[in-house]
């Protein structure tokens, strides 16, 4: 049961407005994938097409996300998210138009893929960055749950409603919703209220330095990034990869495959509801042991376990790394300085989305070589250590929860580590009326 209280951030307008804003653009995003990937087998039934349409769309993430990290400290977050939901407005409704027109190329669909990965970088460091402005200080772990709540059971349902829907619409009405969800996210962006950051004189380099050195310089910080490099690039290739490998494979099936991917995705929405009620003092200790179930559906598949027990485990999974990832995120909110948010933000996601390809090639290149059970048992290993040995340093232990009195007196009564989190000026983070 969720307790009245875990809801009470919804009374802020502001928050209510960001909340239905990303669940009516995640409506839309969450069935995309399948629309486009029919879209374009409609017109080239290979592979190679697809693989080229995202990896347009990935590949200025990489680039461009730490250039977002800078502009969602320097400009207006609210401006920067109502640009990001209009420019994915405009390329999906124009997909959708190239479809229904005939007119779609690998091509043409591959440059307007581009130009949103393109927004979606530039935006992304602003959205994660917002909270603190929407919430009082003491609900930003309540806030971090309720976002990730409902989107949670969007990802569950979306999928499947959108294959119906291009069944029996097409792709392109699909797509055509997937432009409208935007323009309306823009429009409820519009309306925050969130006011832009201190013009300051410092140029974009200086920007990002400053960003840097805020990133670096606080060890529980830095760490856990690198923690989650290694944690992601081993998971991503070991559930990810070889997990339909092992499925397919052997006496599992594709269907029940299927069962374990929404056992994952049910735990990720059990593990909001725990978020919302749950308020660990010690709340990166908590997040670094919430990513330890990670590895437990990596060694399920080794031992060829049953399905009920795969199942089980990938429902510890999900329950487990939506705890750490609200904890982080919270940790993050609560410690670091509001106008760096944006910058150690895209920092966090490009060391987390660099990792990504590398781990699918490693896993699949080791897994080729030594044994897809050995790979899968080493991934465990590996990644339940680069957590846990986190919890070797006193600074990880010594981050806290902040009481729910906010103001700099209540961020004054926090241990060292925590005075550390806070700007080199001594004020507390902006406590302005975020996720």
């Amino acid at each position: 049961m969720v307790r009245q209280g875990s809801l009470s951030t919804l009374r802020h307008k502001p928050f209510r407005l960001f909340l239905l804003a990303r669940l009516v653009s995640m409506s839309g995003t969450a069935m995309a994938p399948v629309a486009l990937a029919f879209a374009v087998l409609g017109f080239d039934s290979g592979p190679a097409s697809l693989a080229i349409v995202l990896a347009a769309n990935t590949a200025p993430q990489l680039v461009l996300l730490l250039v977002g990290g800078v502009i969602a400290d320097r400009f207006s977050r609210q401006r920067v998210m109502v640009f990001g939901n209009l420019v994915p407005a405009v390329t999906q409704g124009c997909v959708a138009l190239l479809v229904v027109s005939g007119a779609a190329t690998t091509g043409r669909i591959a440059l307007f893929a581009a130009l949103a990965g393109c927004a979606s970088a530039l935006t992304q460091p602003a959205m994660n960055s917002v909270l603190p402005q929407l919430v009082d200080p003491g609900e930003l772990q309540q806030a971090n749950a309720l976002m990730r709540l409902p989107s949670n059971l969007i990802r569950i349902l979306a999928p499947a409603v959108g294959g119906a829907l291009v069944a029996l619409v097409g792709p392109e009405l699909t797509l055509g919703w997937d432009a409208a969800s935007f323009a309306v996210a823009a429009l409820l962006c519009s309306r925050l209220g969130v006011s832009g950051p201190a013009k300051t004189p410092a140029s974009v380099f200086r920007d990002f330095k400053d960003g840097w050195q805020e990133f670096s310089r606080l060890f529980w910080v830095w760490s856990y990034v690198l923690s989650g490099t290694v944690v992601v690039a081993l998971w991503l290739g070991g559930y990810q990869l070889l997990g339909p490998v092992v499925a397919v494979n052997g006496r599992l099936g594709a269907p029940s495959w299927g069962i374990v991917q929404g056992a994952f995705a049910a735990g990720l929405f059990l593990g909001g509801i725990v978020s919302l009620t749950w308020k660990p003092s010690r709340i990166m200790v908590a997040c670094v042991c919430a990513n330890v179930p990670l590895a437990l559906p990596l060694v399920a598949l080794a031992e060829g376990a049953p399905l009920a027990v795969l199942a089980g485990a990938a429902v510890l999974a999900g329950i487990g790394l939506d705890i750490a990832i609200v904890c982080w995120s919270t940790a993050v909110q609560e410690h670091l300085p509001a106008e760096v948010l944006g910058r150690v933000s895209s920092f966090s996601s490009a060391g987390e989305l660099m990792s990504v390809p590398l781990g699918y090639l490693v896993v699949g290149a080791a897994a080729t070589s030594l044994g897809t059970e050995t790979v899968l048992l080493w991934s465990a290993v590996l990644m339940t250590a680069a957590s846990l040995v986190l919890l070797l340093a006193p600074s990880v232990w010594a981050v806290r929860r902040l009481s729910a009195g906010p103001g700099p007196a209540a961020a004054a009564a926090g241990d060292q580590d925590h005075r550390d989190g806070r700007s080199r000026t001594g004020r507390a983070p902006d406590q302005v009326a975020r996720p």
